[in-house]
């Protein structure tokens, strides 16, 4: 259900299936070959009988574009395990395609549509498959379920707790009795709110014992300006909804009436678990909690809001953040039932949106008894829901998969059990993988990728022209020589020995107990030194991440795997493709919020790194452009601005304008980070401009391997889902878009002025 989310924003490569529908800062209920030839597929142009070019159509059934879940965590996606040979017509001549994103992922395309159970197939998807196929191989393998064999403690819990997510019989007889406790709690916290002490006391308990959050989420984050000591956070949330624009936004009018007879269904099933159909009862107590959360809406950020490290950032003691709210809610007490600590244990705390928190405690102090005792039911039963029996995993499959994303079919159980065991015991699954799969000696061509392009970003810094100050230059190389970097797997894994895993558990209940784990490792880290060892990713976890207030960038061990990372391929193809993500967290560095933090994340640090000159600069015209560029750019030969989608008239109403800002800092990224790859890749010992691979050049493979990695099929629901919530354009966008700007492209595949993938020098933009 939720997924590692660290209170400060951290930059995901892609966003797709981290996606959670409540972000909330702690983690409780954490729920994310070698080749004679180049590592990539054939392209799909090829030449017709009368030697020119013959497109072919690879979009008969699904809208292919779109991007991955969070920010190059690292971003990207993909199907075919061992992706065909290398193989391609025998060009006579260097092409110059209309669309290169279709010209190199289009066979591909047709050749993997989406799977059952899946809304979108892209490079991180099919790779995300591999490491789950990997970890089930482990774990039938394991003799942790009531053998005589010599297994870690933490071997026998995961096997347990994998074991008891497939046993649906015992699921199913169980029904909702592990909910029991909860749900007397959701009674006596509705019927207590006028008792401002045991109000609070009863939701602090709701969120430490079972993950459920009412309201808004708490956790421990790194101070933005000390980010050598974490505090306790405050975010927005108590909305089931994946962001607040679905409470509003007009064309969302269908989704917000199936997701309110979803919330009548599920209150429905505690009732009766044999009901097909909500009751009145129910249906009037969904009218009612909709517009509770609809009213909790309106006072959070949006998406872009949510990204600036300075409004975000409002640092007050427990007095101040209690009279944001007027003294209607006790945080105190909230906060020591909810962490174990007491006032002054807890310390500082961040409040991300002060609106927010001041519309939840009118909401929280106001609403009657009776919507009160439906809304804490509903998000119970939400967050509980998919380790429940099949009527309420069912219901929650319908809604926030099929009608949200447009996925037709649930996955397969042990899939879903998978995910469950990496939400609850990630790290001991993660150290088992890396036991088994990990290959050691990716690290060392990984990390010499990673200073090529250091050093890469390191001279640019040297050029740039926007950066007008010397002493704002010399603060950009200081920061950049305190750059992290993590390659694998964590130094130090987190200890697993205090969470109990009994075998004769119900399943709900060892869930509530991971949950409670967690929770218990968060609270640990208030008012405490930053622990900057901590991953906030798994091994097994496809996908990397950039962390702001730490200044590190980390990459999982399961990314590096074709199409990202080849250790036996070329040097042209590595760089195009994990060369440009590590570029794209590096340059995120400098953009963003990280343009906005010193070395030392923002320790003594009001004013930028930046002078007040070169931010205005660097955020008036580059930013300006970029935004540009996501509003005018085409997907299918339509552009964002007017989409339509190519199957299904009328016109969508999306904030496009907005989208191009919310976007801007990852544009800015991608083209930042593709350009430091190509310098990286160029300055290599032995690189030789005209040394061929199957008739292509290394710049041209360069290219080749950075759109492959975006190489992607998506149903129409979840395309649309990501232009309204996904702070990265789509995928096609991100691999043309910075492409079109840069004129080694231009030059490598004879891209001419007449060409659609053209773009003129005055309008290219430059800034890395």
């Amino acid at each position: 259900e939720r997924v590692i989310y660290p209170p400060t924003r951290i930059s995901l490569l892609t966003v797709n299936f981290f996606l959670t529908y409540e972000p909330r800062p702690n983690v409780s209920g954490r729920m994310p070959r070698a080749h004679s030839s180049p590592s990539f597929a054939k392209p799909a142009m090829r030449l017709s009988p009368k030697g020119g070019e013959e497109s072919v159509d690879y979009h008969a059934r699904t809208w292919t574009s779109t991007c991955i879940r969070g920010c190059f965590p690292v971003c990207g996606n993909s199907c075919d395990i061992s992706p065909p040979g290398w193989s391609h017509p025998k060009l006579a001549r260097p092409i110059s395609p209309d669309n290169f994103f279709l010209y190199s992922n289009g066979n591909w395309m047709r050749d993997n549509p989406i799977p059952s159970g899946y809304s979108s197939w892209n490079s991180f998807m099919s790779l995300r498959l591999k490491s789950q196929e990997d970890c089930r191989r482990i774990l039938a393998e394991s003799d942790g379920i009531g053998g005589t064999g010599d297994v870690s403690d933490e071997e026998r819990k995961v096997a347990l707790f994998y074991g008891a997510a497939m046993d649906e019989d015992a699921i199913e007889a169980a029904g909702t009795r592990p909910m029991l406790p909860l749900l007397e709690l959701c009674e006596e916290a509705a019927k207590c709110r006028d008792d401002k002490v045991a109000y609070a006391s009863c939701l602090g308990r709701m969120s430490m014992r079972y993950g459920v959050t009412p309201f808004f989420s708490i956790g421990s984050g790194p101070d933005k300006k000390d980010s050598d000591r974490s505090i306790a956070q405050v975010s927005q949330g108590g909305i089931r909804l994946p962001d607040r624009d679905y409470y509003f936004d007009q064309d969302k009018e269908g989704q917000r009436s199936a997701y309110k007879n979803t919330i009548a269904l599920m209150l429905t099933l505690l009732v009766d678990p044999c009901a097909i159909e909500p009751s009145e009862e129910s249906i009037d107590a969904a009218e009612r909690v909709f517009e509770l959360e609809k009213s909790l809406a309106e006072g959070h950020m949006t998406k872009t809001e949510n990204r600036d490290p300075h409004d975000t950032y409002n640092k007050m003691t427990m007095e101040g953040l209690i009279q944001i709210g007027d003294g209607a809610f006790d945080f105190g007490s909230y906060f020591s039932s909810a962490t174990g600590k007491n006032v002054e244990e807890i310390g500082d705390i961040n409040l991300r949106n002060t609106k927010a928190i001041a519309r939840m405690t009118e909401v929280a102090s106001s609403v009657d008894e009776g919507t009160m005792h439906a809304y804490f039911r509903w998000m119970a039963v939400s967050s509980c829901a998919p380790y429940l029996s099949k009527p309420f995993v069912n219901a929650h499959f319908d809604f926030y998969e099929k009608t949200l994303q447009g996925t037709q079919e649930i996955k397969e159980r042990w899939k879903r059990a998978m995910e469950f065991t990496e939400s609850a015991l990630g790290e001991a699954l993660g150290k088992l993988y890396c036991a088994k799969y990990f290959d050691e000696t990716s690290k060392g061509r990984a990390l010499a990728i990673v200073e090529q392009v250091r050093l890469a970003l390191e001279n640019r810094l040297k050029e740039v022209d926007w950066m007008k100050s010397e002493e704002t230059r010399a603060n950009a190389l200081k920061k950049m020589d305190r750059f992290g970097v993590k390659i694998g797997y964590p130094d130090k894994w987190l200890d697993y020995s205090t969470l109990l895993i009994d075998g004769s558990d119900d399943f709900l209940t060892m869930v509530f107990r991971s949950r409670e784990f967690a929770n218990i490792e968060e609270a640990k880290e208030i008012n405490a030194p930053t622990d900057k060892s901590k991953w906030f990713m798994t091994p097994q976890t496809v996908n990397a991440y950039y962390h702001p207030n730490l200044n590190e960038i980390v990459f999982p061990a399961a990314i590096l795997q074709h199409p990202f990372f080849d250790k036996d391929a070329d040097d042209a193809v590595n760089f195009g493709s994990m060369g440009a993500v590590i570029g794209h967290e590096m340059t995120v560095t400098w953009w963003t919020g990280g343009r906005k933090r010193t070395e030392k994340s923002m320790r003594n640090a009001s004013k930028s790194w930046l002078s007040r000159q070169t931010s205005l600069k660097y955020t008036g015209k580059r930013s300006r452009s970029v935004t540009l560029w996501i509003n005018q750019c085409t997907i299918n030969a339509q552009t964002l601005t007017s989409l339509h989608p190519p199957f299904s008239p009328p016109p969508l109403h999306l904030p496009y304008d907005n989208q191009g800002k919310l976007t801007s800092g990852e544009n800015i990224a991608d083209l930042g980070g593709l350009r430091l790859a190509l310098r990286g890749l160029i300055s290599t010992k032995g690189y030789d401009p005209d040394s061929l691979i199957d008739g292509f050049s290394p710049m041209q493979r360069f290219f080749l391997s950075w759109a492959q990695c975006w190489r992607q099929n998506v149903t129409k629901e979840r395309a649309l889902q990501l232009l309204t919530i996904d702070p990265h354009g789509p995928n096609e966008m991100r691999c043309n878009g910075p492409l079109s700007n840069m004129p080694e492209f231009h030059e490598a595949f004879s891209v001419t002025p007449n060409d659609p993938m053209y773009k003129e020098s005055a309008m290219r933009v430059d800034i890395w």
